[in-house]
């Protein structure tokens, strides 16, 4: 295997970086403030070729590897804030879309997401159904040409804002059926917007659904095998997740090195002390474990024959406690100042937590991988 990385995959990793260095950094404060990313964002990242990368060319994507979405979302997350998830969701997506999609829902959908024409959601997760498709209260009622789609939704990404959804929903069979919507329309609302944690900017919206008419042309994948559509979109979500993790941890490292170098400690840096370059060894060790095995899951996933669940399972499994621990070890090396909302640290420490409860938590993973093994 050649692990080194092309001239254009180098170049894809500097303009991302330059962007995020320039666009998002400046404002990352003001995000988790106000909660809501920039309106003229989504312009900018099409604009840098950022939506839409794996999906083909003739509906208007890239067409590029996984590899290289994750690497510019590593990137694009360096400074903490959610404006990655902007990124994630219309390039997952309209990837979904076309994978399962008829032609009509290739054609019609997956282009204006991928020109960030509007902005993707997915929408399965309700009050408290967790990962369970048995579970789901939304319901989908025929009627026609159409299905009548009645219900609620919890904690969707740009709920709020105008574009297209993956939205999962009981058919008459009392089956987990996909359909793609159009949001803001007739029998669609969105109110509560979630204070979370950390990801700010990722706008987790309540979605309430009431007698929302939905074409039969809008059934994504076949009816009743919903939940086959959701587990290919979680797993590429949760590669996407790990290398958003991998960018933060690099960031909290840059950051635990830039302090160490500075802070005086009888008339010495801190860097000079065995005890702190001990962790930053372990922290970039571990950094270099949880960067390559994301690069390798993505590599993976490239191979459209291979089901990418486990793989996806394995990596978030490692990759999401690595990160976590190097950045808690980065906000160590900052001592008490690192407990302080002065220094960028507190905020890569707040961000990187959300991987363990988002598409999917840690537990649900351990089951996956243990199962595979077992069989």
């Amino acid at each position: 295997m050649d692990f080194n990385l092309s001239e254009k995959q180098n170049m894809l990793r500097s303009s991302v970086r330059e962007f995020s260095d320039r666009e998002i950094e400046p404002f990352a404060a003001q995000i988790e403030k106000d909660g809501r990313l920039p309106d003229d964002l989504i312009a900018k990242l099409a604009g840098l070729g950022m939506l839409g990368m794996t999906a083909p060319q003739q509906y208007g994507g890239a067409g590029e590897s996984n590899v290289n979405l994750v690497l510019a979302i590593e990137q694009l997350s360096y400074s903490g804030a959610g404006a990655w998830w902007l990124a994630a969701m219309n390039n997952s997506i309209p990837a979904c879309m076309a994978h399962f999609g008829s032609e009509y829902i290739k054609a019609r959908y997956v282009p204006p997401l991928c020109k960030g024409d509007g902005y993707a959601s997915i929408q399965f997760t309700e009050d408290d159904t967790g990962s369970d498709p048995e579970a789901l209260k939304t319901q989908a009622v025929p009627s026609g040409d159409r299905y009548v789609v009645s219900g609620a939704k919890r904690f969707i990404t740009f709920g709020a804002r105008d574009g297209y959804a993956m939205l999962f929903a009981k058919d008459e069979d009392g089956k987990c059926t996909a359909f793609v919507i159009e949001k803001n329309t007739s029998g669609y609302s969105a109110d509560k917007t979630w204070a979370l944690m950390g990801a700010g900017g990722i706008e987790a919206t309540d979605v309430h659904l009431e007698n929302l008419a939905v074409a039969r042309d809008n059934m994504l994948g076949a009816k009743g095998k919903g939940f086959g559509v959701l587990l290919w979109w979680i797993a590429h979500e949760k590669v996407i997740q790990c290398a958003a993790n991998v960018g933060m941890a690099q960031a909290a490292t840059d950051e635990a090195v830039r302090y160490a170098r500075s802070r005086l400690s009888r008339g010495k840096p801190i860097a000079d002390m065995q005890g702190i370059r001990w962790m930053l060894g372990e922290m970039d060790s571990r950094l270099e474990a949880a960067r390559w095995l994301t690069y390798r899951t993505a590599f993976l996933q490239d191979d459209l024959a291979r089901d990418p669940g486990t793989d996806a399972a394995k990596a978030k499994l490692f990759v999401v406690p690595a990160t976590i621990s190097i950045v808690e070890s980065a906000r160590q090396v900052h001592g008490a100042y690192g407990y302080t909302r002065e220094f960028k640290i507190e905020r890569l420490c707040r961000a990187v937590l959300g991987a363990t409860c988002i598409a999917t938590s840690l537990e649900l993973n351990k089951s996956i991988v243990g199962a595979s093994v077992v069989r």
